[in-house]
């Protein structure tokens, strides 16, 4: 790489060495001036070992050893904020973004500079065989719709919200921290979805996603839970997720009010220009309030 990345994909790895290259991989092929960010969880496996190995192997990879387990969504803020490009995405250890999905959301975040972010389509594969799921189905547009490993987004929007909830109610697999980061994203900043297949998603036996596609089902094109569990019954997942909002909303009336023009003995005193771009989105999200 002769230049600054020009996207940083982040994975948080923990015990995933199995799948963890080729993940790896599939984003070094994307283009050229691209970015791994590697953030082993504490692992156990030797994942922690391939991490290094690949990072010494590759400059375009760079490894953060954290040295207790913290949970994906600290690993992944701590990805982002050791990211070098304007541009991030994410990717699972065990999955793949599929060729050519970088230029393509780089190319419609480029043309749309009021956009924060892009969302594409994902493939699926291992759906066990006693569950039938189309494409269509409510079901499938929902695990489109939900993780943040099928983005492309610009770095400061994910600082500007506060990243990933961190807390301990995002721990457990009720807790789902994409959902809370694209909820306030798309609550915020205008999102642009493409038909784009970005990433292929590989379903685990014991995955989150095989766990929701069984326990759910749909009627009138709507999602119906067939089990609720103890975690969703409580309100630490509910008052987890009031929190992370509460923070976000913060941040945004924080960031609209440094950003604002302020008026100083007659004489308009402007941001920098390097944070025009902001102004713009921030602008956009005030649109839609």
């Amino acid at each position: 790489m002769s230049g600054p990345p020009t996207i940083s994909c982040v994975i948080p790895v923990h015990n995933g060495r199995r799948d963890l290259r080729r993940a790896v991989d599939s984003v070094l092929l994307q283009l050229p001036e691209v970015q791994v960010v590697l953030v082993d969880d504490c692992s156990t496996d030797g994942s922690a070992d391939l991490v290094l190995e690949m990072a010494a192997s590759d400059v375009r990879i760079l490894a953060v050893m954290l040295p207790s387990n913290h949970g994906q969504g600290f690993a992944r803020n701590i990805g982002v904020g050791a990211a070098d490009a304007d541009y991030v995405t994410f990717l699972d250890q065990d999955d793949e973004h599929l060729a050519g999905w970088y230029a393509h959301a780089l190319d419609v975040l480029k043309r749309f500079p009021g956009v924060a972010a892009v969302k594409g389509d994902v493939e699926l594969v291992g759906i066990p065989d006693e569950i039938s799921l189309a494409r269509g189905d409510a079901r499938w547009r929902a695990i489109v719709n939900s993780p943040i490993w099928n983005v492309v987004m610009r770095k400061i929007i994910y600082g500007v919200l506060g990243g990933c909830p961190t807390s301990s109610a995002y721990r457990t697999r009720e807790g789902t921290e994409d959902i809370a980061l694209i909820t306030s994203v798309v609550r915020n900043f205008e999102m642009l979805t493409s038909s784009y297949v970005a990433t292929r998603h590989y379903l685990q036996p014991n995955g989150a996603t095989v766990a929701f596609l069984r326990r759910t089902t749909v009627v009138d094109d709507r999602i119906h839970y067939l089990e609720i569990t103890d975690g969703e019954r409580g309100a630490a997942l509910s008052g987890g997720a009031n929190e992370y909002e509460l923070h976000s909303n913060e941040n945004m009336a924080c960031m609209r009010m440094l950003l604002a023009p302020q008026v100083k003995s007659g004489a308009d005193l402007r941001p920098p220009a390097s944070v025009s771009f902001l102004q713009r989105l921030m602008g956009k999200s005030s649109e839609k309030r």
